[in-house]
């Protein structure tokens, strides 16, 4: 059976069928060479969702089965909103054999690569969009994970950001067996790829080079005609000096440069790709990058790319490994205003239980809205000589930060007034007493309170991205390493006796949330 008339048959197919009990099949919504990308309804939870299945003249092939749980498996030990979040994994039998599928998050946007196909991206949207994308790299270099097939088509854009799709060849870093096999899209694949190197997350940087070169110049890096040339010009050849470009500020030339350089430890790192592009993006005064809006939903980037190739097989930036003192190397900037003036009683009005909403940027939006306003509340200060009228000022929102054990990443939820009554309905809700410092002293920073097992960060959004204004570790813990930003990953590392944790903090449609790893 020819492959076309194999996908026609899994259409008819699959469009009646429900997938684990839970899953209906409604359209397809794209397809690549081993397996078609559904949009379907979850009945369980009541919400849409992707559904990606294995082709079925692949499902009888353990090579195939086994790579798309070992994409599922990849994703889903990774949590951040740039990175596009795995539900579940199950088989469907379908005559007798098995059928696998990955269920995950529905992403509303085109692919990278179709956003292009109608025109320029503005270089400001570009180095916001690749930032996100480094972010989402260096989340998961840190997990030790390669994605090892970055490209166009594997880059959603979306209203509340860009995510990474299809982890499908993801691999541990580490060295190179001669059983891996050399996957990949001919045009992004890194020198040492193609030698017979490590898995090291610098080929992802290579990869995003390629992409950065092709987004900025409108063409490749090198002037090639066929995939022969393009292997080879990878290996031996240098890339054509990227042109002065409108917009594109000499720092970001020099990047892409570092980027495509032949050997793996003279590039960057994702975190310092993610921190420059931020400040380039900060820097040309992008407030309201000019995104597309998002068109018919669609999940995954999936082309006829990805081959296997014959051959041998700011500002910011992060802090180095080491343990730093909690409150000697990292000062705790909040708590000393804190301490520099007398707390006052005053009332915060605030509506409990938080209303939690997910962090996934479905609704259309722009990929750096400003932040939420905080919640006000009123306070009374005492003047000399004679009353003084009620002033109003702000609190820390207190929001939990979610393991990504849950599977989901939840931003801070917004306060409502007291005596309100919730959104469903219900008595009006109690209210908290604090303290705030009496007119004249040094305000509390706004921002958002996040929480974790290890200790709790301030967190605001700004132009560049992200920015911690305190941090304390819980009891206990102590402050590993902080990297406070502005940039757009924020973190921090709370280390104790027995436990570590990493808080990973960025802003998603214009509110901080909170991706928290056991270590």
């Amino acid at each position: 059976m020819r492959i076309g008339e194999h996908f026609g048959k899994l259409r008819r197919v699959d469009a009646e069928r429900k997938l684990g009990g839970r899953y209906r099949l409604e359209n397809e919504l794209g397809r690549g060479g081993m397996a078609v990308v559904w949009r379907a309804l979850d009945e369980v939870l009541n919400r849409p969702v992707a559904v990606k299945v294995l082709a079925g003249r692949f499902a009888g092939d353990d090579r195939f089965r086994a790579r798309i749980l070992h994409e599922a498996r990849s994703a889903a030990t990774l949590s951040h909103p740039n990175i596009a979040q795995i539900y579940d994994f199950g088989e469907s039998d379908e005559n007798g054999r098995p059928v696998p599928y990955v269920v995950m998050e529905l992403i509303n946007g085109p692919t990278l690569q179709q956003r292009i196909s109608r025109g320029r991206i503005p270089p400001r949207t570009i180095f916001r969009i690749c930032g996100e994308v480094a972010t989402a790299l260096a989340v998961a270099h840190a997990d030790g994970l390669v994605h090892r097939d970055i490209k166009l088509a594997n880059i959603m854009v979306t209203g509340g950001g860009a995510k990474v799709v299809d982890f499908g060849i993801a691999a541990v870093a580490g060295p190179a067996s001669p059983e891996d096999a050399l996957l990949g899209t001919p045009a992004y694949l890194a020198p040492e790829r193609l030698t017979g190197g490590a898995i090291e997350p610098a080929s992802d940087v290579y990869a995003l080079g390629v992409l950065l070169y092709r987004l900025l110049a409108g063409t490749a890096p090198w002037s090639v005609e066929t995939t022969t040339q393009m292997l080879s010009a990878h290996v031996y050849q240098e890339p054509n000096p990227l042109p002065d470009l409108p917009g594109v500020p000499g720092e970001i030339i020099d990047l892409v440069t570092r980027c495509l350089d032949k050997d793996p430890g003279e590039r960057p790192d994702a975190a310092e790709v993610a921190g420059l592009l931020g400040d380039a993006a900060e820097a040309a005064g992008m407030t309201k990058p000019d995104l597309v809006r998002p068109e018919a939903p669609g999940s995954g980037g999936y082309d006829e790319e990805t081959l296997p190739v014959t051959g041998p097989a700011p500002g910011w930036r992060p802090a180095a490994p080491g343990v730093i003192p909690a409150r000697v190397a990292v000062p705790n900037r909040w708590k000393k205003s804190r301490l520099l003036a007398g707390a006052v009683a005053a009332t915060l009005l605030i509506a409990l239980p938080l209303s939690l909403t997910s962090g996934d940027g479905d609704a259309p939006g722009d990929l750096a809205a400003p932040p939420a306003t905080s919640p006000k509340v009123t306070r009374s200060v005492p003047g000399p000589g004679a009353d003084r009228p009620a002033e109003a000022t702000s609190r820390p929102e207190r929001v939990p930060a979610i393991s990504s054990d849950s599977g989901n990443v939840w931003p801070g939820a917004p306060l409502a007034p007291a005596g309100s009554a919730s959104a469903s309905g219900g008595a009006p809700q109690p209210s908290v007493t604090v303290s705030v410092p009496p007119s004249g002293s040094a305000a509390p920073p706004r921002g958002t309170l996040l929480e974790s097992a290890g200790g709790t960060v301030l967190a605001r959004c700004v132009t560049a991205g992200t920015e911690l204004l305190d941090w304390d570790p819980r009891p206990g813990f102590v402050v590993e390493r902080a990297d406070p930003g502005p940039a757009l990953t924020a973190v921090v590392v709370f280390a104790g006796a027995l436990a570590r944790y990493r808080m990973t903090v960025t802003c998603v449609g214009g509110r901080p949330s909170a991706v928290v790893l056991p270590l």
